[in-house]
């Protein structure tokens, strides 16, 4: 069997596979759905097709259900919760509801932190109209980016400032999606930024603050569980922050003092499909010492 493959013997054609897909490798047409030829090299391997599919008729990067897949169980423990927990890419189309936000900004409240005198601070955009207005702007952020780095000197510029390890994830995992368009096209329903959610969280604080980066990265991770504790969906989005702090207009727009870091936001709703199954991770390797 080829490492990309839909059992069309099996398959119902719902097309949730199709929508739950980040980098858009599948499409439906009338009478089947299939693999996009040129967008596999963009496939993350994340396993979300399958884990949406009712009869286990998709088949992506060489994944197995018998082998990649667990059935979940039926406890409804902190573990639960972490197995249950996924990157959500699809909500159905309303904002969370502010007692829910509130109850999620408790648990951050609630997370430890660096210095003695944490100084994050949390923008709520409950607002899907408010996302679109800044949409366009941050559309037009990415194509520069393409071009910046297909050109050697802003290469090496990116390189001295954010080290190689940023230059490589440019390279390896944006640039191939910028070129592909992922990021141009939006609508009401839909974006390849923030997924068309209608609620966004962005975690900021000055840039000269202690622990600043740190702190941000413990508390979006408090939100991304208080959201699945409470059976809503959410997602950690590094294009946000990317896009935020290279604009004084999407400041603007989001409200955020210009002398602020923008770190990291969270996208968070309703999700418009229900996981089957999930998927096993492994960490990269565990060295015991004795």
């Amino acid at each position: 069997m080829p490492d990309f493959y839909i059992n069309p013997e099996t398959c119902s054609k719902c097309g949730n596979c199709v929508e739950v897909c980040p980098a858009l490798v599948l499409k439906k047409s009338e009478n089947k759905i299939e693999f996009k030829d040129d967008f596999l090299h963009l496939c993350l391997g994340c396993g979300q097709c399958m884990a949406v599919c009712n009869t286990k008729s998709v088949f992506a990067k060489g994944l197995k259900y018998e082998k990649d897949f667990f059935e979940f169980s039926d406890s409804n423990d902190f573990f639960s919760i972490v197995e249950h927990r996924r990157s959500v890419r699809r909500f159905k189309p309303k904002p969370v509801s502010k007692e829910e936000i509130e109850k999620i900004l408790f648990a951050v409240s609630q997370a430890s932190h660096g210095d003695s005198h944490h100084h994050v601070e949390v923008t709520v955009i409950n607002n899907r109209e408010k996302i679109m207005e800044a949409l366009p702007l941050m559309s037009a952020f990415f194509d520069k980016l393409g071009g910046w780095l297909h050109n050697p000197i802003m290469r090496t510029m990116i390189k001295l400032k954010k080290g190689q390890h940023t230059l490589n994830t440019l390279n390896n995992h944006l640039l191939p999606r910028i070129e592909k368009g992922i990021y141009k096209e939006y609508s009401y329903e839909y974006d390849g930024i923030t997924r068309g959610a209608h609620t966004l969280l962005i975690f900021h604080a000055h840039k000269d603050s202690e622990e600043h980066k740190e702190d941000s990265h413990i508390f979006v991770t408090f939100a991304a569980l208080a959201a699945q504790a409470l059976g809503l969906g959410a997602t950690i989005i590094g294009l946000v922050p990317a896009a935020l702090n290279k604009s004084k207009k999407l400041k603007k727009i989001f409200q955020i003092p210009e002398n602020h870091d923008v770190v990291v936001s969270l996208i968070v709703g309703y999700p418009k499909y229900k996981y089957k199954r999930g998927i096993k991770r492994e960490l990269k390797k565990v060295n015991w010492v004795s």
